[in-house]
């Protein structure tokens, strides 16, 4: 053996060992990364588990999407995007919930001041919640435990307060006690009267006002209060989530049209290429097919040039034709999804009008459909700024229903809702366009009387009284006579919105004393 075969010998060994060790390599890291890559699919599929919420539909959906894929053994690299979209989401659903705690923080805390305020708790039950409340914010204790402990101290609190359950608000005589649990009864049915959830939530709010009218002890109160905050609470996330889930069909939707139209468009654009295309071909036959006519000397010359043209011309139809099919498929897929895009269109508008009708309802009081009082309180600003600019006549009325809680309580919340209807259509009738009646309270309402001189304002406010007595109204076979007592004020010199309704109050207050179906002007 020479002395090159020799060397090509040992080169031929160093390479099979190099190569050995190369494969030995590829399968110790081919072993890894099928390792790193299991342990890595139980990580992301025990995370997709743990991370779940009930509230977030878009989430769980990209979560179960990725666990599919995740059981159906894909290579994890290729599930980088939807690694991408989860990781994007989470991060949204973390800042959602730490938004979501800061405001359980928020709750928990003046819920906690909330108890502080109340009479009547013993002093070492306050000294308790005023330390959970001062080192809440400086301890390990974790939202749940803070909460927990925060509900025991309510317990104990609940227990003091209703330690003489049978005690009704009226048995209260005197004291402090009696005047704020009447005013939360006022106020819970205020409350009930401005609300206009449709449906079951409707209902329950709508029974738990009957419930208020006909009196309730300290204990039951309490119980209504909670389960009024609770209904308003749940009305509103449902509401949220109906809202919530018909943007993110109409997004979904949206986002496969938009999909659709781009491929759509892409063979658009291919289709014009091919007849481009197509058209330059048929050129080049026609010309060619001129100078085989034109060079031809004899018959049979002729028609050996002329079929292979013809040939062409026939393929060139057949493509045509396959053409022509796909865009007539095209065309009935723009058809549907025009169709698709009118139904999405109409339901949009559906919703829109809907949107629009809530957003009058909530400007309107749901028992006598006159404006409630944050409407009043808009619309008093809006004359407030037209009366600072043009120094215009502007008066307010505020009117009150005499003697209405007899009404309710000897005939019925029902009459008394009927009552308030048929004084509120009255008023209405008298008005001008321009003039404003709103609800402010129970039996309290309030008149918004721009460019009314004050002969034809006092007229107004007078025939308003002589023709709500003069009303019809039976109950129980009883027939009853229905006034309302009224102060009149207008705005003058640096008065504001403010000013004149703590004017107006005070006004009627003073003049109710006097007796029922009274006018105070000023």
């Amino acid at each position: 053996m020479s002395g090159l075969e020799q060397d090509l010998d040992q080169q031929l060994k160093m390479l099979k060992q190099q190569l050995e060790q190369v494969r030995l390599t590829q399968r110790d890291s081919s072993f890894k990364y099928q390792r790193e890559q299991k342990v890595l699919t139980r990580m992301i599929a025990s995370l997709c588990h743990s991370q779940r919420d009930r509230a977030n539909l878009r989430l769980n959906q990209s979560l179960d999407e990725l666990c599919q894929s995740l059981e159906q053994n894909k290579d994890v690299s290729l599930l980088i995007p939807k690694i991408s979209v989860v990781e994007r989401l989470l991060r949204q659903q973390s800042t959602a919930n730490e938004k979501h705690g800061q405001h359980l923080d928020t709750q928990v805390k003046q819920s906690g001041e909330t108890l502080l305020r109340i009479t009547g708790l013993p002093a070492k039950l306050k000294r308790d919640l005023r330390d959970l409340l001062s080192y809440s914010h400086g301890t390990s204790l974790s939202h749940s435990e803070h909460i927990t402990k925060l509900l025991s101290v309510y317990e104990r609190a609940l227990k003091v307060v209703t330690a003489n359950p049978e005690a009704t608000v009226e048995e209260f005589h005197n004291s402090a006690e009696k005047e704020l649990l009447a005013r939360l009864s006022n106020e819970l049915q205020h409350l009930i009267t401005e609300l206009d959830f449709e449906g079951e939530y409707g209902e329950r709010l709508l029974d738990i006002r009957a419930k208020l009218l006909l009196g309730l002890n300290t204990h039951s109160l309490l119980e209504i209060t909670l389960q009024t905050l609770r209904l308003v609470v749940e009305g509103t996330k449902f509401e949220r989530k109906t809202s919530e889930q018909f943007v993110d069909t109409v997004n979904q939707t949206l986002s496969h049209h938009l999909a659709n139209s781009g491929h759509n468009l892409d063979q658009t654009q291919s289709y014009f290429q091919q007849r481009v295309a197509t058209n330059r071909e048929i050129q080049q036959i026609v010309q060619q097919s001129h100078r085989t006519v034109s060079s031809a000397s004899t018959l049979e010359g002729l028609q050996m040039n002329i079929s292979p043209l013809l040939e062409k011309i026939a393929q060139l139809s057949e493509r045509l034709q396959l053409t022509e099919e796909r865009e007539q498929a095209l065309i009935e897929r723009v058809s549907h999804s025009r169709s698709q895009i009118e139904s999405l269109y109409e339901v949009s508008q559906d919703y829109r009008r809907r949107l629009e009708l809530q957003a009058l309802k909530m400007q309107r009081d749901p028992l006598t459909k006159a404006l409630n009082r944050n409407a009043l309180l808009e619309r008093l600003d809006i004359e407030y700024r037209k009366w600072i600019r043009h120094q215009n006549l502007l008066r307010v009325v505020l009117l009150d229903i005499d003697n209405f809680k007899v009404i309710n309580d000897n005939f019925g919340y029902t009459a008394g809702d009927k009552a308030l209807k048929i004084i509120v259509r009255t008023i209405t009738k008298e008005l001008h366009a321009s003039e404003t009646l709103a609800r402010f309270s129970g039996e309290e309402f309030v008149l918004i009387l721009p460019e009314r001189n004050s002969s034809d304002a006092h007229k107004l406010v007078k025939n308003l009284q002589n023709q709500v007595s003069k009303l019809p109204f039976k109950f129980k076979d009883q027939n009853i006579m229905i006034t309302f007592t009224a102060a009149v004020t207008m705005f003058a010199d640096n008065d504001t919105p403010e000013v004149v309704m703590d004017r107006l109050n005070h006004l009627l207050n003073q003049t109710k004393q006097k007796g029922p179906n009274q006018l105070a002007w000023q």
